[in-house]
């Protein structure tokens, strides 16, 4: 068994575990609770929108040159939509879009240009989100630590007998919020890389399925 999880069985250390967690909760004060919110949200953001990218991708690698084929050999525009229908992924909902307005008496370029605007600006809404998010989080810490940084001076100036904790407090804050908020920003912004790039790989599939498709209907009329 991984140490890790040998000392989440062992109940002795469980606690003593969970007791620390409390003292730094406690001792980052108030913003500790924004700064878990962001740090679930970043996490949620990205497993979200890794989800949507991979099953966006999920189009056989064959499908464009396929669908090439289909439309290059004569078969009816019907029967290329319904097999595109049963095909996963970004590119053949895409294609099965374009054809469909296309039918209806939008030019290709239109038709292309409405159903990529559609399957893209879904994932850009959420990068902005999710940018946003993860900025927020060292902007929460540092928030912390001039707040902490408030309390040491009080403390200073008080020149009491509770100076030394006081400033000790002050610290702690100053501290601890702005370490949760770059251990909450760092994963963000490599997810994010991540996402990025998953993102650009959508778009050259997307961009190369938009090139043979237009090459197929300037032939066909």
């Amino acid at each position: 068994m991984p140490p890790f999880l040998r000392k989440l069985s062992d109940p002795e250390r469980l606690r003593q575990s969970l007791e620390v967690i409390w003292r730094y909760w406690r001792a980052g004060g108030w913003l500790m609770v924004p700064l878990a919110a962001v740090a679930f949200l970043i996490l949620q953001r990205y497993f979200s929108l890794h989800r949507r990218l991979q099953t966006a991708l999920s189009a056989p690698e064959e499908c464009v040159d396929a669908l090439e084929n289909r439309l290059s050999t004569g078969n009816a525009i019907g029967s290329v939509h319904d097999w595109l229908a049963t095909l996963p992924g970004a590119v053949p909902r895409i294609a099965r879009h374009v054809l469909a307005r296309m039918e209806a008496g939008l030019s290709f370029h239109e038709a292309f240009r409405q159903c990529r605007a559609g399957e893209m600006g879904q994932y850009q809404h959420a990068f902005y989100v999710m940018g946003a998010l993860v900025a927020a989080a060292p902007l929460l810490g540092l928030l912390g630590t001039v707040f902490g940084m408030i309390d040491t001076f009080h403390g200073v100036a008080l020149r009491s007998g509770q100076t030394t904790d006081l400033v000790a407090g002050g610290i702690s804050q100053a501290l601890i919020t702005t370490q949760v908020g770059l251990v909450a920003a760092l994963p963000g912004t490599f997810g994010l890389a991540h996402l990025h790039r998953l993102y650009q790989r959508l778009t050259n599939e997307i961009d190369r399925c938009q090139s043979h498709l237009f090459m197929v209907v300037e032939r066909m009329e």
